[in-house]
């Protein structure tokens, strides 16, 4: 199957490791020049040398999501070294899991500014490159399955995943005049350190042996399969290839197949602020 992305420019935010570095990996093997997001150039210093070994092109785009101005600015320089923009990927996110009796305002503050606020001032940042690029162009955000798994301590995170994809399928209609496409992955479980240490937490309140719940929650899926980051990473490149085309306004979900029960989950948020 032909994905190639040869010439095609792109930003990755949260792609200091788990699914945004292999999304920018995966990017630079179809023949993209990548700008890689992270909290700062030595974070990203990883997956920028993974691909120049590897004999693609990538450059450290540095930023504190928290912090609005240097969303726009880091936006602003990427898109300028890359001379252009037409794949943006919105993959960065934070995840905190507990009762709304103990979810203090900066908690709250937290995975709001991350996981939507951060998202909507950087595609607005690279709005213009993105229409300017022509048809053909994509935006893709990383959300999580999570958004419709209402479980108790989940509360907040699952609402700014369900925000995240409201928002994607209303700038689908905005920008699907202008030929660009803008869907969402919804990962399950994806084997990576955020998974690991979620499912800490998890198996200590419920008093389970660690090993043994992540290994059974993990695979608790149709296909009993782990799902790794090139899972994901390989979605994200079919949407911004010639191949998704007609694809947008979607939310694509890699879980294996879900099943019902099994715990919710975080998607990779890769770079938290």
């Amino acid at each position: 199957m032909e994905t190639s992305l040869q010439g095609r420019r792109a930003l990755v935010t949260g792609a200091a490791s788990g699914i945004g570095a292999a999304i920018a990996e995966a990017f630079a093997r179809e023949g993209a020049h990548v700008a890689v997001h992270a909290r700062s150039d030595e974070r990203a210093g990883p997956t920028v040398a993974a691909i120049e070994a590897a004999g693609g092109r990538a450059f450290a785009a540095a930023a504190d999501l928290r912090d609005r101005a240097a969303i726009g600015a880091m936006c602003a320089a990427a898109i300028e070294r890359l001379g252009g923009l037409d794949i943006l990927v919105n993959n960065a996110g934070t995840f905190i899991r507990k009762p709304v009796a103990e979810m203090d305002l900066a908690d709250w503050d937290s995975m709001v500014e991350t996981n939507l606020t951060a998202a909507f001032l950087a595609t607005r940042a690279s709005l213009p490159a993105i229409r300017a690029s022509g048809g053909g162009a994509s935006v893709i955000f990383v959300s999580s399955i999570a958004a419709g798994a209402y479980s108790a301590g989940w509360g907040t995170y699952a609402m700014t995943k369900n925000g995240l994809n409201a928002f994607m399928h209303c700038l689908a209609d905005e920008l699907g005049g202008s030929g660009v496409r803008v869907n969402a992955i919804c990962p399950g479980w994806v084997e990576t350190k955020m998974a690991q240490d979620a499912h800490r937490g998890l198996a200590a309140d419920l008093g389970l042996d660690y090993k043994t719940h992540y290994a059974q929650n993990m695979r608790a899926n149709m296909l009993g399969a782990l799902v790794t980051t090139d899972s994901v990473a390989d979605i994200a490149v079919f949407l911004a290839s010639e191949r998704g085309r007609h694809i947008t306004a979607q939310e694509l979900t890699v879980c294996g197949g879900c099943l019902p029960g099994a715990s919710a989950q975080p998607e990779e948020a890769a770079e938290a602020p």
